[in-house]
């Protein structure tokens, strides 16, 4: 059977790292990847390695387009990369524009960048490489707003947390219960870690799940929020205790009428 993809609109952040603040060059690839068709989000000037990769997972990005004219390329890209792989998200493609010394190219690429466009490089040329290595998203979350990702082999929790009263909430949401404003929450990544806080194992199960059937409540390392999830991987619940390190699991769940695969989280003992 062929199943039918559509092709998804690339998403591309374009961001300036570090004291480097010429901007011009940045802004007219990113309007000229906007005119292509393509969504794009601008970060602007000085901004952190860490700051650009949670930008980048949280916007869900197909690749990141940094511009260097400073002769810092080299250091900023060994810093963006130790920051993705921090989060799972080496496979974001990095790509390269601005003054950059031919001499460096291969050692730029070594360090993790994909492709390297200097100066005079045609906008079309940038559009038909991004093209080239945009992944093709098809799947949909069995709850919304609980995931996002790249691709579905590189998927995370996703929650909001409030900046006026500092509550975390899972799944993400358009506006804070408490203080009733969608002007002070924001989408956050949450940690695909945290401690098992309760669980009951039953020998009954809803049609579709598998018996015995384990469900349970997690929180969530890094200030997260206590949330509930099924469980897996857990033998014959010997494995599971409370208290004990338990670590996000995605799992396929079948196809939708649109043949997008449908997907879920689950949390399994992490056995050190």
């Amino acid at each position: 059977m062929v199943i039918k993809k559509d092709r998804r609109i690339p998403r591309v952040l374009i961001a300036k790292i570090g004291l480097d603040g010429h901007n011009r060059g940045a802004q007219v690839v990113a309007y000229g990847l906007r005119d292509a068709g393509m969504e794009v989000i601008y970060t602007g000037i000085r901004q952190t390695p860490s700051a650009v990769a949670r930008t980048a997972i949280e916007e869900d990005v197909d690749v990141i387009g940094i511009s260097s004219m400073v002769g810092a390329h080299l250091a900023v890209m060994k810093k963006l990369r130790g920051e993705l792989d921090k989060l799972n998200a080496s496979d974001i493609p990095v790509i390269f524009g601005g003054i950059i010394p031919e001499e460096d190219y291969e050692e730029l690429k070594r360090l993790g960048a994909s492709a390297i466009f200097p100066p005079g490089s045609q906008i079309k040329e940038i559009v038909e490489y991004i093209h080239s290595i945009t992944k093709i998203d098809t799947w949909v979350c069995e709850v919304p707003g609980s995931l996002v990702g790249r691709n579905i082999d590189n998927l995370h929790l996703l929650g909001s947390k409030c900046d006026r009263c500092g509550q975390t909430f899972f799944p993400s949401r358009r506006n804070c219960p408490n203080c009733l404003d969608e002007n002070t929450i924001k989408q956050i990544l949450l940690s695909d870690e945290g401690l098992l806080h309760t669980y009951v194992i039953a020998s009954v199960a809803p049609p579709g799940f598998s018996v015995p059937h384990a469900q349970g409540y997690i929180d969530l390392s890094k200030d997260g929020p206590r949330i509930f999830s099924l469980l897996t991987d857990y033998g014959d619940g010997s494995k599971l205790r409370i208290g004990c390190k338990m670590g996000l699991k995605i799992v396929r769940l079948g196809r939708d009428k649109e043949n997008r695969i449908i997907v879920g989280y689950r949390f399994r003992p992490i056995i050190e």
